[in-house]
């Protein structure tokens, strides 16, 4: 009987980067699908989980105030799109802060 290797996880590259901001999300170009939110220690503000909502793309955010300093909105990414970004009206009317992110 042959013994089956167990595949490592492919860690997906990490960017993160802070925002002096009264709202939370930005706009940085693509589609977020909140999927979760959790009570972070020693700060009043959650934690916020977003995914791409483009198929086939799985890239994750994360996106939390700065406990020292609650104007400051720290913006966490995981993975890399394989598209380019969605740049639809409705989005864009929308936003209050933009964003552009280069890889």
């Amino acid at each position: 009987m042959k013994k089956v290797k167990a595949k490592r996880k492919v860690r997906e590259p990490r960017f993160c980067f802070k925002t002096m901001s009264e709202v939370d999300v930005l706009d940085d170009g693509y589609k977020w699908r909140k999927y979760g939110q959790k009570v972070v220690k020693n700060t009043q503000h959650p934690r916020s989980y977003y995914r791409c909502t483009q198929e086939n793309c799985r890239v994750k955010k994360r996106i939390e105030r700065l406990p020292e300093d609650p104007r400051m909105v720290i913006t966490t990414y995981e993975g890399r799109h394989v598209h380019s970004p969605s740049h639809d009206e409705e989005s864009s009317s929308q936003a209050s802060s933009k964003v552009t992110v280069f890889w």
